[in-house]
């Protein structure tokens, strides 16, 4: 007889249903993983440009186009995040977050506008682009102050050369004109195919003092422009819009040449470098005014800490108005009574009951009582109230609009998330801080708003760029007269501003500030005041003040006295009024000269409630607003 042994026990029957099970729970955790790196892998980076030339302004808000890409045959929709990394702070400020939609097999290119620090010359501060399973670094933006490019059509192959060197495809132009603020000039030979926002910010671009040089297209004529961009067939060969210029050269971009450049570019500021940078660049404008400045003063600037670029300026001043006034004596006390608590307190407790038990209750006891009392006393201020104080600086627009840049501190004695919005559109957001991650996340644009954490008694600084449906003051020019070259009368008819209001008023025409004083509704000039020069002081100030907080009041009392919230915006007066002419060291100061018949009026007023924060929770809220407004002499009845 034969015996054979079967496979039929239970103990091998359960290791082979074992092994089967983990085979096949090893294929589902194999499928799951590829699935999540196809999610993880569903977008990629193909290109980046920083600024409209590759580069971009140090303390201003840039853009920053990434052309992201998704190569799976599922569809993107999430969210792509910007996220600022200085040295070794690691992640500082809030994150820009952008909503994306994409296809299977499908790019777009998606815009970013984050403000910048100088220290991106020196690679200190750091940028990459994430989503949801993957990232991408992005290399250290080089500086220029102002930036000037001819647009390409996208769709058509562009001829090169010329004396401008930087092109950048017209799609990428910026549908904000609170995203514009460092260029200067643009050169264009055709006709954008531009939605609305694009085609607005770019005529509210020239508007506000941009330079356009239209040339002949590749058939040997100007572009026929038409709707709101018809401003461009200027009759004139030079003509001005707003407090911009359209320049019209009857050349092709091949023509056109490095004289002509120049000639146009010669009632333009100078583009100086940041004084440690000794990069060249590739624009012939930029090479001549680089050596212009390194001859006229070999070492050009502020302090690091008294630029009036640098946000901090205006941001410590205003964390200054509100700050919460603790108890400090009550806390000195309460810290000795703790100490003395935990010893001698627990010891003598423990030699009075020998029951470890009883001392560690009584040392867990105190410890969780202080620190309640602690966080109490130490977070609370007495007599603070939730406020907001700001500063801006205003220039109108077409259409009853203005361009504002703000600077504002916020202050609350709830904790909570605060949504940040204006009742704008295109506004812009950051913390500009440098030290610190910020909880929040900032989503810039059409419908932009800023949601940030803020403790309890404590403070939130920001800067802003936004485009207000407000028309502020009407100024018209009634009467002018100039004799060898100097203004002897000056009146201006004032509407829409309450005279109240206004704290200070000067004229500036060419170089030279004029006093305005008050005479019924209207303001009349009554002396001259100085040049640009004299009247910002840059030199005294550079030399007086060694840091940041000495620009201002510094500590908040001055001889022994408290600096009132009214003398602190007096302050930050000339900070405004240097930012607003874009001068952060005297020779920008030397370089300011207006356009020859033009007058720039400037009132430092109280900021109306069109520029507040958009908020129920905010409910007290003061500001200054420094409004400049651009008139044309030409318009006034010269006696």
């Amino acid at each position: 007889m034969t015996i054979r042994f079967t496979d039929s026990h239970p103990d091998r029957l359960f290791r082979d249903h074992s092994r089967r099970a983990t085979f096949f729970r090893s294929l589902w955790i194999g499928a799951v993983w590829m699935c999540l790196a196809s999610v993880a892998s569903a977008l990629d980076v193909s290109d980046y440009k920083w600024g409209f030339n590759g580069k971009v302004a140090s303390h201003r808000f840039n853009v920053l186009s990434v052309l992201v890409n998704n190569p799976t045959p599922q569809p993107f929709n999430g969210e792509v995040q910007l996220r600022k990394s200085l040295g070794g702070a690691g992640t500082v400020d809030a994150a820009i977050v952008e909503p994306v939609t994409l296809a299977p097999n499908s790019s777009k290119w998606v815009q970013f506008y984050p403000y910048v620090t100088i220290e991106a010359s020196y690679s200190a501060e750091t940028w990459q682009v994430s989503w949801h399973g993957g990232s991408f670094p992005l290399q250290s933006p080089r500086l220029a102050k102002y930036q000037r490019i001819i647009l390409d059509d996208p769709n058509s192959v562009s001829a090169k050369g010329g004396p401008i060197k930087f092109h950048l495809p017209d799609n990428l132009f910026p549908p904000f004109v609170t995203a514009t603020d460092a260029l200067q000039l643009v050169a264009l030979d055709h006709i954008p195919r531009w939605e609305e926002a694009r085609r607005q910010s770019f005529l509210d671009w020239v508007y506000l003092g941009g330079t356009v040089v239209v040339l002949h297209d590749v058939s040997g004529k100007f572009p026929d422009f038409t709707g709101p961009m018809s401003v461009l067939k200027s009759p004139l060969d030079d003509q001005m819009y707003g407090a911009g210029r359209i320049v019209r050269v009857p050349m092709t971009r091949s023509q056109f040449g490095d004289g002509e450049l120049l000639q146009i570019c010669a009632l333009l500021p100078k583009n100086y470098q940041s004084p440690n940078t000794t990069e060249k660049t590739d624009d012939i404008v930029d090479q001549v005014d680089e050596s212009q400045s390194v001859q006229r003063n070999p070492n050009p600037g502020y302090g690091e800490g008294t630029d009036p670029f640098k946000s901090n300026s205006f941001l410590s001043q205003l964390k200054d108005m509100t700050k919460p006034e603790h108890n400090w004596v009550l806390l000195h006390f309460m810290f000795w009574v703790y100490i003395g608590l935990v010893f001698p307190g627990c010891y003598l407790l423990g030699k009075k009951w020998s029951d470890f038990r009883i001392v560690y209750a009584g040392l867990l006891g105190t410890v969780a009582l202080f620190s309640l009392l602690f966080s109490y006393v130490g977070q609370r201020g007495y007599g603070e109230s939730t406020a907001v104080h700001s500063v801006a600086i205003a220039r109108p627009l077409p259409d009853g609009q203005m361009d504002v840049s703000s600077w504002s501190n916020i202050f609350v004695t709830s904790g909570a998330y605060y949504e940040i919005r204006h009742n704008a559109f295109g506004s812009l957001y950051s913390t500009c801080n440098e030290y610190e991650q910020v909880k929040g996340f900032i989503n810039n644009g059409a419908e932009a708003v800023f949601n940030v954490d803020i403790p309890p008694f404590s403070n939130r600084e920001l800067a802003s760029r936004t485009k207000i449906a407000f028309a502020g003051p009407q100024l018209t020019l009634t009467s002018s007269k100039m004799q060898d070259g100097r203004v002897t009368e000056l009146e201006f008819d004032v509407q829409g501003l309450k005279r109240d209001d206004v704290e200070k008023q000067y004229a500036l025409v060419g170089n030279t500030f004029y006093s305005l004083t008050w005479k019924d509704d209207a303001l009349v000039m009554s002396s001259e005041a100085g040049n640009v020069v004299g009247m910002l002081r840059v030199s005294e100030k550079q030399n007086r003040y060694g840091n940041l907080y000495r620009y201002g009041y510094g500590n908040g009392y001055d001889n022994g006295t408290k600096i009132s919230v009214s003398d602190r915006y007096g302050q930050m007066y000339d900070l405004l009024l240097s930012r607003s002419l874009s001068v952060s060291r005297e020779t920008d100061a030397e370089q300011v000269r207006l356009t020859p018949n033009v007058v720039r009026v400037f009132l430092y007023a109280k900021a109306p409630g069109e520029f507040a924060i958009q908020n129920k929770r905010l409910a007290h809220q003061e500001g200054r607003v420094l409004y400049c407004i651009n008139l044309s002499m030409s318009d006034a009845k010269t006696p």
